[in-house]
């Protein structure tokens, strides 16, 4: 009882590097078509503000083109995350591209190494990134890090559910999705078969079955 409560407590409180990669992949809004990351200066300024780093410091347009390329690698391995049981790894493209031009060392001492940026300034902030996933992969919860299943939302959550089966950030994507599947369906469907179906549909309720 006390293992199941404490597993329900870190569920409903995901550790920081869990909030910190989930804020990062959602720093753009498909659904409202917002950006935070536009500029160099807006990534230093997201790294600040989120304790990568200390102060300041400059960014280029390569730095930027670089975050970006590690947020659709992150965004890629969320979508992935809601087939766990397929095979594994499908994917070898942005997440990896860019994590090779972010190199992580071990730090510390040896009862208690770290991993820790080569880079120091923006490219070390990024880094940082880099080692919440690790950290996200050692306590179990990277598998519950998933896009939301709605095209038109695209938003990254933290799966809590005790079976891992959520896929949709918020119940109402998913009843938009489900709506808007069965608008498809019925448009597929020809006239007159859906006139057939609802008179069946009709005639069953009518004898209560």
């Amino acid at each position: 009882m006390a293992t199941d409560a404490s597993s329900r407590a870190r569920l409903s409180a995901p550790a920081r590097h869990v909030g910190l990669l989930v804020e990062f992949a959602n720093s753009v809004d498909t659904d409202e078509g917002t950006d935070d990351l536009t500029t160099p200066a807006e990534l230093a300024g997201w790294l600040v503000e989120h304790d990568l780093l200390s102060v300041p410091a400059p960014a280029t347009t390569e730095d930027l083109d670089l975050a970006l390329d590690l947020r659709v690698g992150l965004k890629e391995a969320f979508t992935d995350n809601h087939e766990r049981a397929a095979i594994e790894s499908r994917r070898d493209g942005a997440l990896q591209s860019a994590a090779s031009e972010l190199p992580l060392t071990l730090g510390g001492t040896t009862t208690h190494p770290e991993l820790r940026p080569v880079h120091q300034g923006v490219r070390g902030g990024l880094s940082q990134l880099l080692i919440a996933v690790q950290a996200a992969v050692t306590d179990g919860t990277w598998k519950r890090l998933k896009i939301c299943a709605d095209d038109e939302c695209g938003w990254a959550f933290f799966d809590a559910s005790k079976n891992q089966s959520r896929h949709w950030c918020e119940w109402g994507c998913g009843n938009r999705a489900k709506t808007r599947n069965y608008r498809a369906r019925r448009r597929a469907t020809p006239p007159g078969h859906q006139a057939r179906t609802g008179h069946g549909d009709s005639g069953r309720r009518a004898s209560g079955r």
